[in-house]
């Protein structure tokens, strides 16, 4: 009973989704095997590839090849002196539940074989079946560690093996991020007739007929296409965090040195989210973290009368939701200026 608790409590993970950008890994491994009593044998060393294939649109993240090798394994009874080896070939299904940007949890279940090349005391080759779960933390983009823990029970006998094990995934065949269509400019007004004062109808400084986004509300600070600027701050908080990290305040300095080079102008933070949680969480998070931004301003010198923020959530996407780099886009803080 206790096994079947812990089997189900590894597939009920597979509840949530997750998505990769890539399409394939490899995964050297290596670790330990901790056998059954009955089998008389001692714990082992084992070594092993694992091929992985990311999917998508499916209950599962991803299906595993995997191939273990145990080496001159001494077998335990009394007086033996007798040694095996092991080969095991094994299938997987794996589901991810990302934690962090860095950090995700895993379950896996599977099917496999066990090839033993001296068959002693009961042990025998034998179809398994296994479950298990582990941890993955990705190092750089390119580089992850995996710790894992998995228990077999093989089909002759009901013979249990519990394994550990550190992998080193590389991932390969990054998948093309999708293109985010750009919105048409407005229709430009019609050319004056000939001879007529050039019109510039919304006031913003820029011609009609130049005027890529006409009706720019009074005030706004615009480009040269008569289209409110915006300096636009992708700075990464932590999951469910709207600190600052040191690292994302050179993005900041930018709406820094802009305000110094125009002190007659003020700023509004625009704070917005991805689609993931609930309208109000996603507004409430938006406002948090157009806050830290205009606090991190101040640190610059950027005095807090010229500063105030809006918080707009999920409702203002400027690329899809539906992948990672999408959501990333949208997880952003606009600078809109102010004359």
């Amino acid at each position: 009973m206790k096994k079947l608790l812990l089997s189900l409590a590894a597939i009920s993970t597979l509840m949530f989704a997750n998505t990769t950008a890539y399409n394939y890994e490899v995964t050297p491994t290596i670790g330990g095997v901790l056998p059954e009593g009955n089998l008389d044998l001692k714990d082992q060393l084992t070594y092993g590839l694992r091929f992985g294939v990311n999917l998508e649109n499916t209950i599962v993240d991803q299906f595993e090849l995997g191939y273990d090798r145990t080496n001159n394994t001494k077998y335990d009874a009394i007086g033996a002196t007798e040694k095996t080896a092991f080969n095991r070939y094994y299938g997987n299904l794996v589901k991810e539940y990302k934690m962090t940007p860095e950090t995700a949890l895993y379950a896996l279940v599977g099917l496999g074989y066990e090839d033993v090349k001296n068959e002693q005391y009961e042990n025998r080759d034998s179809m398994f079946a296994q479950y298990g779960g582990g941890v993955k933390y990705w190092v750089t983009d390119s580089f992850a560690l995996k710790a894992e823990v998995r228990h077999a029970v093989k089909f002759h006998g009901g013979d249990n093996n519990l394994f550990y094990s550190l992998g080193f995934v590389i991932p390969f065949d990054a998948k093309t991020a999708p293109v985010v269509a750009k919105a048409a400019p407005a229709p430009v007004a019609p050319a004056p007739v000939a001879k007529a004062a050039p019109k510039d109808s919304d006031g913003d400084g820029v011609y009609d007929d130049k005027d890529k986004c006409p009706n720019t509300p009074k005030g706004s600070v615009v480009d040269a296409d008569g289209c409110t600027k915006i300096i636009r701050l992708h700075v990464k908080f932590d999951f469910d965090k709207s600190t600052v990290k040191p690292e994302f305040m050179a993005e900041i300095q930018k709406v820094a040195d802009f305000m110094k080079q125009n002190p007659g102008y003020s700023v509004v933070l625009e704070g917005h989210t991805d689609s993931k949680g609930s309208d109000a969480y996603n507004m409430k998070l938006s406002a948090e973290r157009a806050k830290s931004v205009a606090k991190a301003l101040g640190t610059l010198g950027v005095s807090s009368a010229k500063v105030t923020t809006e918080a707009y959530g999920e409702s203002k996407p400027i690329a899809t939701n539906d992948t990672d780099a999408g959501r990333a886009e949208n997880r952003r803080v606009d600078a809109k200026f102010n004359k």
